[in-house]
């Protein structure tokens, strides 16, 4: 071998390795075009796989041409091969970047837009399920006047009499009656609203009715007879088939102070909720029309409540087996289930969870604020409907305060009641806990207070399981099996709930 091809060979090697790295360069910056360009469209992917093409051809094309002589002229053309492609590199590639903004700046207008839009869609929705639903309460209250003046008639017949009456003529009219005459005038004229009506009442009182004659009187007469004098008894005859109707027409004539609506059956949830718009007092209270209520109970809450500026002031309940004829706690109200009770200062849902004391609406005098504030409304169309009443005050109530005194009498155990009867109306508390749930999340505090719920929730579908009649248990099971899927249970929770309930494993 001659000097010369040792040379050439040399001067071959270093190009090749010169040539090795600029193909690795290429091959290192096509993948990274390749990258850049995932996102691109279908055109300049095929444009950019069709460069690559050529470039591999061409490199081919050098190595079949390796053995010419001309190893200078080869540099040249693929050093400016190079270049040519760094320059497009350099232009392609902001481009492209430009191209993939401008696209993101595109779509997130359309996108604002469409939030934009389906946000006035809400409102106006909105909107409108609001006007007609002052259109609707608007009726109702046109309806109500009227109702209420046809009521008074007589009453403004007997006034407009009376004026016309001249000194003499009441002379000789009060000499022509006997004193038990006199006095049945002066009881029916005493039924016309006084001026002293118009001052707003401390306490409304609210009473759905529903074919409860029989006790009707006695749960009236306990709340005519409170020691606070300043309340309205608001009465819900809901569409009863009973005496109810005289009864409550019987009492409003003795009374001013009870004013009366007769509607359609819609279930104690419509008929309560009728009340609670009508309702004027400073304070709302709720009255089963099968019970009765101590004759101070409304004084004794009204005081502490104003006293110490709460919320809700609640007392213990009594109770009274009709069945049996006497007086003994409701096993649910027993003294044992208050004794978590926090009874010697203010508490609220973070001092002791909803979930560990005994649940009812009655044995409680709430602010009407607190109603009018949160938008607390019951249930309609379900039994168990004071649910969303109950948990949508505790969970919004700052100040709450416990007294030990049983102030209110519930009358358990009677014919026809939804837990006597023990009927399908029992699996209406599942979707109660539905609501329950909801009213949780709205109020923030669902994750503080799941676990409480969970325990609340899987012992009332057992314990209900096991008093529903045999007819409706495979109905009831499907959606009790149904629930507790639902709330999508951790292992950890499984495991927590099993210690008290073991069945809990079979139906997750």
């Amino acid at each position: 071998m001659t000097e010369q091809d040792e040379k050439y060979i040399q001067l071959e090697q270093k190009y090749n390795k010169m040539l090795s790295s600029a193909k690795e360069y290429y091959e290192s910056e096509i993948n990274l075009l390749k990258t850049k360009l995932e996102y691109g469209k279908s055109k300049q992917k095929t444009e950019l796989e069709n460069k690559i093409a050529k470039t591999k051809k061409e490199t081919d094309e050098y190595y079949n041409v390796k053995n010419t002589n001309d190893i200078n002229a080869i540099k040249d053309y693929y050093e400016n091969k190079i270049k040519d492609l760094i320059d497009w590199y350099e232009k392609e590639i902001p481009r492209r970047q430009n191209e993939t903004a401008k696209w993101h700046e595109n779509n997130l207008k359309e996108k604002t837009a469409e939030i934009i839009k389906e946000y006035e869609d809400t409102i106006s929705q909105l909107n409108k399920k609001f006007n007609e639903e002052i259109e609707v309460l608007s009726t109702q209250l046109i309806e109500q006047k009227k109702y209420y003046e046809k009521q008074l008639k007589p009453f403004n017949k007997l006034i407009k009499l009376k004026k016309k009456l001249t000194p003499e003529k009441k002379v000789k009219e009060k000499k022509s009656k006997n004193k038990k005459e006199v006095k049945k005038e002066e009881t029916h004229i005493n039924v016309v609203p006084s001026a002293e009506e118009n001052i707003r009442p401390k306490v409304s009182v609210i009473l759905p009715v529903y074919n409860v004659g029989k006790y009707l009187r006695q749960s009236l007469d306990s709340l005519i007879n409170q020691s606070l004098k300043e309340i309205e008894i608001i009465c819900v005859n809901d569409g009863s088939t009973d005496d109810s109707y005289e009864i409550l027409e019987e009492y409003k004539n003795k009374d001013s102070r009870i004013k009366v609506i007769h509607k359609e059956n819609k279930g104690t949830g419509a008929a309560r909720n009728d009340g609670l718009k009508l309702a004027t007092g400073e304070c709302i209270g709720f009255v089963d029309p099968d019970d009765w209520v101590k004759p101070i109970m409304y004084e004794r809450l009204y005081t502490l409540l104003k006293e110490k500026n709460l919320d809700i002031a609640m007392c213990m309940p009594d109770g009274y087996d009709e069945k049996n004829g006497i007086n003994r706690p409701f096993p649910y109200f027993v003294d044992d289930n208050f004794k978590d009770m926090i009874d010697d200062r203010i508490f609220n849902w973070r001092d002791l969870s909803p979930f560990k004391y005994p649940m009812c609406v009655w044995n409680k005098l709430y602010t009407k604020e607190l109603f009018d504030k949160n938008q607390i409304w019951f249930t309609e169309g379900l039994d168990f409907e004071d649910h969303s009443v109950i948990f949508g005050t505790l969970l919004t109530a700052e100040k709450m305060f416990f007294i030990r005194e049983k102030l209110y009498v519930y009358r358990f155990n009677r014919e026809g009641s939804v837990l006597s009867d023990n009927n399908r109306r029992l699996i209406d508390h599942i979707e109660i806990f539905n609501i329950v749930e909801d009213l949780m999340k709205r109020t923030g505090t669902y994750t503080a207070l799941r676990n409480d719920f969970l325990f609340y929730k899987i012992h009332n579908l057992f314990y209900y399981y096991s008093m529903i009649k045999d007819e409706f248990k495979q109905e009831y099971y499907l959606n009790m099996v149904k629930s507790i899927n639902d709330i999508n249970l951790t292992s950890d929770e499984i495991n927590m709930l099993s210690e008290k309930y073991p069945e809990i494993k079979s139906y997750v």
